[in-house]
């Protein structure tokens, strides 16, 4: 569990409390973490920058108000730079949520004060929860017939708020991808086979970077009929797997107890934010909920056939040849660490080293490991002309808004199409429906 030590060693013991609180109730160790990162902002903030001053609520709102403001535009005193929208809001939630639970189990004062919002300005989760004790009310309060009269029942709650202002929110138009024309060259220029798989899934699969981490070895097999590699995502805590034993007995369980049971290792993205084998697990729509499963969908069918050929090659040429200490099908393949998990950092590194050896640098856009991903969006959106409810189950998007961004055509490809129209347009198309051209209308002039 993270911790928060203060001058003079301490451990705060709220603090730990709240910590210890949010993983009770399920929180992942690296949201824990930024939580207690966050609390330690606050409190060289409060010791440092503010000199301990002594607080009523007022001067504590005022003070969060101050502290989010050092986040998001810089403190020199605290030697803090400018952090982005996301990261000052995500630091302010955390501590909200820590004055509520202080404030409801050892009555402090909370940060945020109370505000009168409308029912229907609630959020659907806020507004559940209201009907709920609406509900329950009758149960309890000893003055529940007079209960339709209250402002609480009939248009207005108490809620406590804090929305500071920050300006309206940068709108993402269109995705970065990597550039179409050198995707064939980054492929073709693969340092080795491990690596011309991971591309083949990046860009013609369309997975994030840290995905293919978490793939295992018999996550992969073939489609028969059409010679494709067919490539498992299974969420990496709850996707159901059957394994066997030590024992020979035959298993059926959530990966993390296989791995647990099997390996003594946890889940790669319950690992800690400073450990090298951690690898992020964003979440994705799953086709199969029962077993938390979602399938890699081949752009091009030729990449998927490539890559189990490749696969079957790498099978037999490295993977196999690795102990059996975890299940994960990308390993190290050099040096002192071969046969571990991959990491990925060096697997980030590889793919700067293949772009630099094409010509691409790092910082031109879209030449990034999810840029490879944009791409495969990009590309069948753009050129396969999938529909956005199909390309958002392709790419396992939670929701749709996330699948629209590919779906503002480039300039090139609707000049190209409009070339391709005027084409059909001379043949397909009766000829009063077409523009008048220069030739009938000094006609018609010559005429009057």
């Amino acid at each position: 569990m993270p911790v928060l030590i203060v001058d003079p060693g301490e451990i705060p013991v709220f603090v730990a409390s709240f910590i210890r609180n949010m993983m009770l109730l399920g929180c992942k160790g690296p949201t824990a973490t930024k939580a207690a990162h966050a609390l330690g902002l606050l409190y060289d903030f409060y010791v440092i920058e503010k000199q301990q001053p002594d607080l009523d609520e007022r001067a504590l709102q005022m003070l969060i108000k101050q502290f989010y403001e050092a986040r998001r535009y810089g403190c020199e005193g605290l030697g803090w730079k400018p952090v982005s929208l996301k990261t000052a809001l995500d630091d302010l939630e955390h501590i909200r949520r820590f004055s509520t639970f202080c404030h409801e189990n050892y009555g402090h004062i909370p940060v945020t004060e109370r505000e009168l919002i409308l029912i229907s300005s609630l959020s659907s989760r806020n507004f559940n929860l209201w009907l709920a004790q609406a509900r329950a009310r009758k149960r309890f309060d000893l003055l529940f017939h007079i209960y339709n009269s209250t402002q609480h029942n009939q248009s207005s709650v108490n809620t406590r708020v804090f929305k500071p202002d920050h300006g309206k929110p940068m709108r993402v138009t269109s995705a970065k991808y990597f550039p179409p024309d050198r995707v064939r060259d980054f492929i073709e220029r693969s340092a080795n086979m491990r690596d011309l798989l991971c591309w083949l899934l990046l860009f013609y699969g369309g997975l994030r970077i840290s995905e293919l981490l978490h793939i295992y070895v018999r996550d992969i097999d073939m489609e028969r009929k059409t010679g494709m590699a067919r490539v498992v995502l299974a969420d990496p805590r709850d996707g159901k797997i059957a394994w066997t034993a030590v024992t020979g007995q035959q298993q059926f369980s959530l990966r993390a107890d296989f791995l647990a049971r099997r390996y003594r290792k946890i889940p790669r993205h319950d690992l800690g934010a400073k450990h090298p084998e951690r690898a992020g697990w964003k979440g994705m729509k799953y086709e199969d909920q029962q077993n938390r499963e979602s399938f890699v969908y081949w752009s091009d069918p030729q990449a998927g056939q490539l890559f189990w050929k490749l696969h079957v090659q790498y099978m037999r040429e490295i993977r196999l040849r690795i102990p059996d200490r975890h299940p994960y099908y990308f390993v190290s393949i050099k040096g002192d660490v071969l046969g571990q998990p991959l990491k990925l950092k060096n697997l980030r590194e590889q793919f700067y080293d293949t772009a630099k050896r094409i010509g691409l640098a790092r910082n031109q856009s879209g030449v990034n490991p999810h840029g490879a991903r944009h791409f495969y969006g990009y590309f069948c959106a753009t050129h396969l002309r999938f529909s956005k409810e199909k390309l958002q189950v392709m790419m396992h998007h939670r929701s749709i808004i996330s699948t629209e961004i590919y779906y503002a055509l480039d300039s090139k490809v609707v000049r190209d199409e409009l070339e391709r129209a005027h084409l059909r347009m001379l043949t397909e198309v009766p000829e009063y429906l077409r523009a008048p051209s220069s030739d009938s209308i000094k006609k018609e002039k010559e005429n009057d």
